[in-house]
């Protein structure tokens, strides 16, 4: 429950998409919403509202409309749909009520299933007291509904003065299933029913208004026969909003405290913080959704925890050896285009995950040396390789050419002792960059397949497979992958080339910049080879290069222009999942005519153009060019 809204996509003026939050009109903040399984655009909410996300109109389906009664209320009330027959949604205030036809008609399942009478706490000051007692012997309601994840026809509730209740025949009878220690006043905020057993299920217990702040949570594994009390590691103050139970991986729960978050590898019967980094803070309720646990604070706020197949892993064996985790399959994402100046940073807002493959791994002590991570495709072909030594240069905004919040800061491998994780962006190597010194600058695309991922901790290798899938959404066949990626390393060895060649003369740009003209003779013999070294370079001197970005090459054959054509041809390949087009190849091909062109210009201006400049100023009595700086 909380503030209702829904992220939608919106349109700017500038043509621009962009992720939007919005409010929804399906109930108020407090109350729960339910979006259909089945009809992504339809949003149920409230006591009970549906809202169309086509038509903007919502329409009130109040369960109680046919049902005149006096219908009692809290703060928050149950809203659910069944996981197994998705037509299914149910709502409760003390009765239980549902629909399968979208609300046109509700059924009540259930008599009344709170507690005739809860009592009156002795911490309850007189005058709330005497306002509870005016309700009547009963005042609770439902406050928890849990459709079973194996059985259709069994439902499990729980209500905010202490009762369990179970049906196995979809509500035509009631099992009262209440743990024994449970008393009036004593809030079931959460059942979950387990993903594997229809016998089993996790409550979470909220005492705080009998000013008890201990945690509680209970299972079962024989349907509410018995119920053991399962709070062994969570602090004692960090009372319970949540528990759930992971739908992967038998045995991992997860809770939700009012100060934080905790795990289990054991069925609850051992709990372990999950703070990271985590304010202190309420958390009410968390879900795992795929391999991504997601968790709602009381300060409105929304965190996740991205890929938990460690975890799992964990739960099937808690060893705390070193090891290698086996990664989830990784899906080739592209992150969105850039668009345009980030929004002013009014409420606060966390990173974005890392696009690529998540590692993680686990070292049972400090190393003796560098962890190294190693990428091998199908073919056991080296790809890439990852040193906890390799040097991570932050970045500085005095010489910055944009706002460093647009600039990642990769990860380091860690070296030491506990759990790391690191993510692999999905790219070879940059050539060009990797050859001097920058291990994290990413070149091509790695096409979808299978690969290997080897760790090395002090002379031992762990290795796991890696599958890469596509991006599901992208309709394209497995050869186009394929194509793209020949064509782009291609592009890139042709890139690399250039890249030498221009290189070697940025360095003879300084160093004439940098020469001294010391009579009229030598001013022309400079001035004369500068007009060479532009024409080749395709770009004139400039103190501040940023300045003459929008100035074209006056001539196509120069290192510039090429420099261009190799560009828009990457571009072109590998900015989004598509089949290279005839335009492309055609493109290549004459890139790779007009390459040798522009190479042997940049060759005869550093050896025979040089060298005629050189043998003229030392015949002016001047020194020749040094190019020690190269």
């Amino acid at each position: 429950s909380g503030a209702a809204s829904v992220p939608s996509r919106t349109t700017h003026g500038d043509g621009i998409s962009m992720m939007q939050f919005r409010e929804l009109t399906a109930g108020g903040e407090s109350d729960n919403i339910a979006p259909d399984p089945l009809h992504p655009e339809i949003i149920y909410g409230g006591r009970v509202a549906r809202l169309d996300l086509h038509t903007h109109q919502t329409h009130n389906i109040d369960p109680t409309i046919a049902y005149p009664d006096h219908q009692r209320r809290t703060w928050t009330l149950p809203l659910a749909f069944s996981p197994l027959d998705q037509k299914t949604l149910y709502f409760a205030n003390q009765k239980l009520y549902r629909t399968t036809n979208a609300g046109a008609h509700w059924d009540v399942i259930s008599p009344d299933l709170t507690r005739i009478d809860p009592g009156t706490p002795k911490n309850l000051d007189a005058p709330t007291a005497a306002l509870h007692l005016q309700m009547g012997p009963r005042r609770g309601v439902i406050y928890a509904i849990a459709p079973s994840r194996t059985d259709a026809a069994q439902i499990w509730l729980g209500t905010d003065d202490g009762k369990v209740w179970r049906t196995n025949d979809a509500g035509k009878n009631w099992l009262d299933v209440t743990p024994a220690a449970l008393t009036g006043w004593a809030k079931v905020t959460i059942i979950d029913a387990s993903p594997f057993d229809s016998l089993s299920a996790y409550i979470a217990v909220d005492r705080h208004r009998l000013d008890d702040t201990r945690p509680y949570i209970y299972r079962t594994h024989d349907g509410g026969k018995s119920w053991q009390l399962i709070v062994s590691g969570i602090a004692a103050s960090h009372f319970v909003n949540s528990v759930r139970a992971d739908p992967i991986q038998p045995g991992l729960l997860y809770a939700a405290t009012e100060r934080g978050v905790y795990f289990s590898l054991n069925d609850g019967t051992r709990w372990q913080a999950l703070q990271q980094n985590l304010p202190r803070t309420s958390v009410r309720d968390l879900v795992v959704k795929n391999n991504d646990l997601v968790i709602a604070t009381h300060g409105r706020g929304f965190w996740i925890l991205d890929d938990v197949s460690a975890l799992r892993q964990l739960a099937r064996d808690a060893s705390a050896a070193t090891r290698l985790f086996a990664p989830s399959a990784a899906i080739r994402l592209r992150p969105e285009a850039f668009s345009g100046t980030p929004m002013p940073k009014d409420e606060a807002t966390a990173a974005n995950p890392a696009y690529g493959a998540v590692i993680d791994y686990q070292l049972e002590r400090a190393t003796l040396g560098p962890v190294t991570l190693t990428i091998r495709d199908a073919q056991n072909e080296l790809i890439r390789v990852y040193s906890s030594a390799d040097m991570i240069v932050p970045g500085d905004a005095k010489t910055a050419t944009a706002a460093l919040e647009w600039q990642a800061t990769p990860v380091a491998l860690g070296a030491s002792a506990g759990a790391h994780r690191f993510v692999w962006p999905l790219h070879y190597p940059a050539v060009v960059a990797s050859a001097s010194g920058n291990a994290y600058a990413d070149g091509v695309w790695a096409p979808p397949g299978e690969y290997s991922v080897e760790l090395n901790v002090d002379g031992t290798n762990y290795i796991q497979p890696l599958k890469l899938l596509p991006d599901p959404r992208a309709q394209l066949a497995e050869d186009a992958y394929v194509e793209q990626f020949e064509l782009a390393r291609q592009i890139e060895a042709l890139q690399v080339q250039l890249a030498a060649q221009s290189g070697a003369l940025g360095a003879l740009q300084v160093a004439l910049s940098a020469r001294k003209r010391n009579d009229a003779q030598s001013q022309i013999l400079l001035a004369g080879f500068q007009k060479k070294l532009s024409a080749v370079l395709g770009t004139e001197p400039n103190s501040n290069p940023s300045n003459g970005w929008w100035l074209p090459p006056k001539t196509i054959v120069s290192v510039r222009f090429i420099g261009g054509v190799l560009d828009a041809l990457a571009s072109a390949v590998s900015d989004s999942d598509a089949a290279p087009s005839v335009d492309v190849h055609t493109g290549l091909t004459q890139a790779k005519l007009r390459l040798p062109e522009v190479l042997a210009a940049c060759t005869t201006l550093q050896s025979t153009e040089l060298a005629a400049l050189n043998q003229a100023l030392v015949a002016a009595g001047e020194s020749p060019m040094q190019l020690s700086a190269q």
